[in-house]
């Protein structure tokens, strides 16, 4: 900690900013006796923390002159610039190195930082930048803030919140317009007046009800035609269609191939016209391999049933009947 530092540890005790109890001086005095020796160490974040703490017990604005130091050795650009302004502007009666200090960091952290003019129409919300509340609207002074992204939110309990995104440049004033949008209230149905003469209706005196009918079961509301998920009935029964149909292929062509192979070496290759196939020899074969093809087809026709089936058939399906103006009843059916 440099000398300006060390004389304000002398000099606390002698401001008064605003009546303050003698504990409350004291504690203060102890808090910043604190964290000048974890600022002689280079423990700068819990020195910071204990300036604070004496600025909260006892708020000398001699005190901002130290909160200034540790933000900016921090890292903290934009606290120290409000600190060291706040001290140069109320501690009217800081001793002349201290000020001069002061003035010297505002200097060096001007061409690092950037501002914000804040332009609220709604008076009394509150104005945040990156989370941290900066004051209620009006914002009257600038906030300084680092070069970069930052975030503007307004809220005000009469209105919906309002964000604004802002890039800030170094050494630039940005101006930032944020508007509040009242939140939508209920509009309330007042029914029209009646002509005169014109009673008012009366609603209809509810029928008895019959104590006796109450305790009866209610009847059991029709349940809509649905699919049974996980009941694949047809699915089966084209799989096993497919199978019937290939082990019928199957057969024919065996009795097909076998017919062949016996008139083939009977009269297939005889030069005798004596010992030559007959006809119906020939169309027995024939007839034999148009049923295989054909019971062939049906296995495929039938597996691909089957398969279409096993996707369709496990979903719910209802079917909803509704009238139609000129053509009757028509089902819909809806999976």
């Amino acid at each position: 900690m440099n000398a300006a530092s060390l004389i304000l540890l002398a000099l606390v005790a002698q401001a008064t900013p605003s009546p303050a109890s003698p504990d409350e001086k004291a504690r203060a005095q102890v808090l910043l006796k604190e964290g000048a020796k974890l600022y002689e160490k280079g423990a700068l974040a819990p020195a910071l923390e204990k300036f604070n703490q004496a600025y909260a017990e006892y708020p000398s604005p001699k005190l901002l002159f130290n909160i200034g130091q540790a933000s900016r050795d921090l890292g903290r650009l934009a606290e120290a610039m409000s600190a060291f302004e706040r001290f140069l502007t109320e501690a009217t009666d800081a001793p002349a190195d201290m000020t001069t200090e002061a003035k010297k960091s505002v200097a060096e952290l001007e061409g690092k930082l950037g501002k914000l003019r804040i332009q609220c129409a709604k008076p009394g919300a509150e104005v945040s930048v990156d989370g941290k509340l900066v004051g209620l609207a009006p914002i009257a002074e600038l906030i300084w803030v680092m070069p970069g992204s930052h975030q503007v939110t307004a809220r005000h309990p009469a209105t919906a919140p309002a964000i604004e995104d802002v890039e800030v440049n170094a050494s630039w004033v940005h101006t930032v317009v944020i508007t509040l949008q009242p939140l939508a209230k209920p509009v309330a149905v007042v029914p029209a007046p009646l002509p005169p003469g014109v009673a008012e209706p009366v609603s209809p005196a509810e029928p008895a009800v019959d104590v006796q009918a109450d305790n009866k079961p209610a009847p059991t509301p029709p349940k809509a035609q649905e699919g049974v998920r996980g009941r694949r009935v047809w699915t089966w029964v084209a799989g096993g269609s497919a199978v019937v149909f290939a082990g019928t292929a199957v057969i024919f062509g065996v009795s097909m191939q076998s017919k062949f192979d016996s008139l083939n070496k009977s009269c297939g290759s005889a030069s005798n016209s004596s010992t030559a196939c007959t006809q119906s020899d020939i169309d027995s074969v024939l007839l034999r391999r148009n049923l295989a093809n054909v019971s062939w087809g049906l296995a495929a026709a039938a597996a691909a049933t089957a398969g279409v089936l096993f996707f369709v058939e496990g979903r719910s399906v209802s079917v909803a009947p509704m009238a139609g103006e000129a053509t009757g009843f028509v089902a819909r059916m809806a999976y």
